[in-house]
């Protein structure tokens, strides 16, 4: 009986010292697992990124086209405006020295050269 006693405690002990070794093996395993199924899975995000990124990239640049087409324009309209403005200061500063009989026959577009010119 003696014996009993001490082999089921030998065999406890080597079963205590064992378990760890084959368990926990399985155990790294299958967090490895887990470990290498999100890096594949963040992997494939950051491809999905990528692409993402190159898409903006590229409205990027047709927005600055737009933009810069655009700035074009406005400074082509400014330009015309201030043509504008100084046609009509000319305008107004010419009609400042005018007397009263040529400010009506301005404003009623009377001419002279209308009624003598007939033959």
């Amino acid at each position: 009986m003696k014996y009993y006693k001490w082999i089921l405690l030998l065999a406890m002990l080597t079963g205590v010292v064992i378990i760890p070794f084959l368990v926990l093996p399985e155990e790294e395993s299958v967090i490895d697992q887990i470990q290498k199924i999100e890096i594949e899975e963040l992997k494939r995000e950051n491809i999905v990124l990528k692409e993402n990124n190159d898409l903006l990239d590229q409205e990027i640049v047709a927005m600055e086209l737009i933009t810069d087409s655009l700035i074009a324009l406005v400074i082509k309209d400014q330009q015309v405006i201030d043509k504008l403005i100084v046609r009509k200061n000319e305008k107004v500063s010419a009609i400042d020295d005018f007397t009263d009989d040529e400010l009506y026959r301005y404003f009623a577009r009377f001419s002279t050269k209308g009624t003598t010119d007939r033959e």
